[in-house]
């Protein structure tokens, strides 16, 4: 009886809309063996209510990205690295990580944090820069560029989301020297 390749997960967090990719290491390219999940819990707005529900979210967030996890034999977890430069969601988003990740480990599942510029890089060759001084209308949005470098590739979908979320597996991939999306530096 053949064995299954191993499964890596990709995850970009966010209570807003959480995203998921599982990518069997032999792929090979392959977006139709690419399964992903995105999904969000909205909070009722209810003040009295407020800190219960966010407690809550986080848990069936949690639920929610190990069940896809073991549905689909992952059994190693590429986690986005935290994007606190956003002031108002950094605070949350380091609680729905802590949480992710502990229940990831009591799933039995391997976790690893893929720094997002390294793996960006990985796939871009060179990210392009800002200055301090480039007005904010005239920014490069490497995330847009990255996304757009994956649909000409061929991938299936539209949310950025799943974008970082497959950036973060990709990364490792390309470690273990699996096949990966990469451009010469």
């Amino acid at each position: 009886m053949a064995r299954k390749a191993p499964v890596i997960l990709g995850l970009d967090l966010s209570t807003r809309a959480a995203a998921g990719v599982a990518i069997p290491i032999d792929w090979k390219g392959d977006w139709s063996r690419v399964r992903t999940i995105v999904f969000g819990i909205e909070l009722s707005g209810d003040y009295n209510l407020l800190d219960t529900e966010r407690a809550l979210r986080t848990e069936k967030v949690s639920a929610q990205l190990v069940n896809f996890a073991r549905a689909n034999g992952c059994k190693r977890a590429q986690i986005e690295s935290y994007a606190l430069n956003k002031r108002t969601a950094a605070h949350t988003l380091g609680e729905l990580g802590g949480v992710v990740r502990l229940e990831l480990v009591r799933a039995g599942i391997e976790i690893h944090t893929s720094n997002m510029s390294t793996s960006r890089k990985l796939l871009l060759g060179k990210l392009p820069r800002n200055s301090k001084d480039t007005p904010r209308e005239d920014r490069v949005d490497v995330k847009k560029i990255v996304h757009e470098t994956l649909l000409a590739a061929g991938a299936p979908w539209t949310s950025k989301d799943l974008t970082d979320a497959f950036v973060a597996a990709n990364l490792h991939l390309a470690e273990i020297g699996a096949y990966a999306f990469a451009q010469a530096a």
